[in-house]
């Protein structure tokens, strides 16, 4: 009986102990430290921990494991002084969430002799679509496919298959090596590891393939402007001092546009001397410029004209050297519980949960901003790089060139804005257009439309411009056109060549259940040992610059 519960206790430690490797493989595939490669091991842990457990306690340890990556993914958020433990508990919950119900689903199928190599990988492509479509509760950041930015000859079938088919591809290599460890399957890991051969090569020629679009010269600024920077007049003075003489010194390198970063304009554009200051400078440098700034628009309210109510918008605006006016770029999707409060008419947020913020009105539509024939630009502000959908429209409405600004001062130089900009090399090769990220306080990057990040500041929380050469967009691509078909089209087609082949021949697609942890254990460290050596080839397949 005591041996049997040491044995049984003895189980359950590893499986822990499992799951925790899984959630610290993953944070340490993302910035920082970045070590892409073992992202093509972070589910291999857990998938073997849950090998032959009850649905329900698999979704015990997804639980675990999404909770511990949840803090070190974004533990950065403890930076910002409304955010305390409490808020971090809740988040982390969340995030857990969706492993745990990834695992469980699992353990359910591979229960019914699903295999493995099917099941684990379109489930987490499902649950992982599911996070980045969850209403406000949307949160598509720190994705299996983002740990693989600097793998570029993968990334490229994401002109095809969108961030979330990559994401698919990432979770398939983890469950081939899984199958490996647990000697399982052995058949359709080789299938699938012959599918990720071919999509390196694929994505390799890509890259070497010659660019057709016209080549233009973009600055970005990274003023640094501290959070104090404006509480007075002098400082707002100071402050855009400081961005015009930025801006003076990158116009003599001649670039076709300079991007200031989120909300860096001091002041309200209803000022008309505030306007003319800005137009002056674009006439008087001869570069159109991109600015972040807040807009407040007035308007009556109830039946009396004396009754006035405002609306604030987080908005880019175009000056263009000729004066030409366009209409600004009013950011639509807001950042839930920091710029607006989701459903406060109907739901009644608890302070401690949801502080009184200044809320912000969402823009409706999209806006281009023509700088010269067949050069459109596309502004997104903020975290809108992360939505896929909004860098898809745009670039369909005839967009070349994508202008990112955002301020992620308030994390400090912690991993944060190095991961946020993770998503606008996504949205690049997704659509094959390039990416200026104007950070404040860095790192500002120019990205081609290949991912390669082509200019950029080596340091945050230094105030820096950066200028560089980037190819403009040619019209989209397959996904571009298509959207996230892959999402819906592989797990149809899967599921259902299996279970006509189950039909036909049930005892070949059988899966296993049972295993050895003697024997599996060895395998997960040479496993381990086998991606260590694979980062050599990886880096072999992308060309450098």
């Amino acid at each position: 009986m005591k041996a049997d519960r040491r044995q049984r206790v003895a189980d359950h430690m590893i499986r822990v102990a499992l799951a925790l490797l899984s959630a610290v493989l993953l944070v340490v595939s993302l910035p920082s430290p970045d070590i892409g490669w073992l992202g093509w091991g972070a589910l291999v842990p857990l998938l073997v921990g849950i090998q032959g457990l009850k649905p329900i306690h698999a979704a015990a340890l997804g639980l675990l494991a999404g909770i511990i990556a949840s803090f070190g993914i974004y533990g950065w958020l403890f930076e910002v002084p409304s955010f305390d433990l409490s808020h971090a508990i809740l988040l982390a919950l969340y995030v857990g969430a969706y492993p745990a119900i990834w695992a469980s689903a699992t353990s359910w199928a591979l229960r019914r002799d699903i295999p493995l190599l099917l099941c684990a990988p379109i489930l987490w492509l499902l649950v992982d679509y599911l996070r980045g479509h969850a209403g406000f509760l949307a949160l598509p950041w720190g994705t299996l496919a983002q740990t693989q930015h600097q793998n570029l000859a993968l990334l490229q079938m994401a002109s095809v298959i969108g961030e979330y088919g990559v994401t698919f591809l990432v979770a398939l290599g983890n469950a081939a090596l899984a199958a490996l460890c647990l000697r399982r399957e052995g058949r359709l890991a080789a299938v699938a590891l012959l599918l990720l051969v071919t999509a390196h090569a694929w994505g390799a020629t890509e890259l070497f393939s010659p660019t057709t679009g016209r080549s233009v010269r973009i600055a970005a600024l990274q003023p640094n402007i501290q959070i104090g920077d404006r509480a007075t007049e002098a400082g707002r003075d100071a402050t855009l001092t400081r961005l015009e003489q930025l801006t003076r010194e990158a116009s003599s390198l001649h670039p076709a546009l300079i991007v200031w970063p989120e909300s860096a304009i001091p002041g309200d554009l209803s000022d008309p001397a505030l306007v003319d200051r800005l137009q002056r400078l674009s006439s008087d440098t001869g570069v159109p410029l991109i600015l972040g700034a807040a807009e407040v628009e007035k308007f009556a309210t109830g039946d009396s004209l004396l009754t006035i109510g405002r609306r604030i918008f987080n908005t880019a605006h175009l000056f263009q050297p000729s004066g030409m006016a366009s209409p600004p770029y009013r950011k639509r999707m807001l950042v839930p519980f920091a710029e607006y409060v989701p459903h406060a008419d109907i739901i009644p947020w608890p302070e401690w949960l949801a502080p009184r913020v200044t809320e912000l009105t969402a823009g409706d539509s999209g806006q281009l901003f023509t700088l010269a024939p067949r050069m459109s630009v596309a502004t997104l502000i903020c975290w809108e790089n992360l939505f896929s959908h909004l860098a898809r429209e745009s670039v369909n409405d005839g967009a070349r060139l994508l202008v990112q600004l955002t301020n992620d001062v308030w994390f400090g130089p912690t991993a944060a804005p190095r991961q946020h900009n993770l998503m606008s090399v996504m949205r690049a090769v997704e659509n094959r257009v390039p990416v200026v990220i104007a950070s404040n306080a860095g790192p500002s990057q120019l990205i081609d439309g290949y991912g390669r990040v082509v200019a950029g500041t080596s340091n945050v929380f230094q105030e820096s411009a950066i200028t560089g050469a980037v190819a403009l967009g040619g019209g989209g691509t397959v996904y571009s056109k298509t959207g996230d078909w892959f999402v819906l089209f592989v797990p149809t087609c899967a599921f259902t060549a299996y279970f006509i082949l189950k039909r036909t021949n049930p005892s070949r697609y059988a899966g296993r259940t049972s295993f050895d942890w003697s024997r599996s254990i060895p395998r997960l460290l040479v496993v381990t040992f086998m991606l260590g050596r694979s980062r050599r080839v990886m880096r072999r397949t992308t060309p450098e610059g």
